[in-house]
């Protein structure tokens, strides 16, 4: 409980995440070009902020891109407060 409570007085990322993964998941995406500026950190002990910015294809659409990234991140790593920002290639 000490480990748990230093982490989030500390803002670093939760030990069950992966954010390499996590990563490596976003960039495999069809539309997506690369992932950075990726943060990722817990508030109180099991609620966990992600924010990063994802540079897209030039010709890609931003919105369905956002919807499946925040569409992915819920479902992989159950992160519900995420903030993107989409940036053009």
């Amino acid at each position: 409980m000490l480990r748990n409570i230093l982490e989030v007085l500390m803002e670093s990322t939760p030990r069950e995440i992966d954010a390499t993964r996590l990563e490596k998941g976003l960039c495999g995406m069809d539309e997506v070009v690369a992932v950075h500026e990726l943060h990722i950190w817990a508030i109180t002990v099991g609620k966990v902020l992600l924010a990063c910015h994802v540079k897209i294809k030039r010709d890609a659409d931003a919105d369905m891109v956002l919807d499946k990234v925040i569409e992915y991140i819920r479902r992989e790593y159950n992160i519900s407060h995420v903030t993107i920002q989409i940036e053009r290639e």
